[in-house]
């Protein structure tokens, strides 16, 4: 039987985060990237890996009890 670790978590973490950036590049153009500029893009991607590590520590300490 199959069960999910915290390490399987974090690979699936990572693949979203690298999947979410490229379709943000293919939808963004780069002047709009230029105008956002680099740090706000990159804090608007840490906000979205934080989320996804809260869920994640959510998520698995529910899988952990059941």
């Amino acid at each position: 039987l199959y069960q999910p670790t915290i390490l399987v978590g974090v690979i699936l973490l990572a693949l979203v985060y690298i999947v979410s950036v490229v379709i943000l590049k293919v939808v963004l153009s780069e002047e709009a990237r230029a105008r956002l500029g680099r740090k706000l893009y990159l804090s608007g991607a840490a906000a979205y890996v934080a989320m996804w590590l809260i869920t994640l520590v959510f998520v698995f300490n529910v899988m952990l009890q059941s």
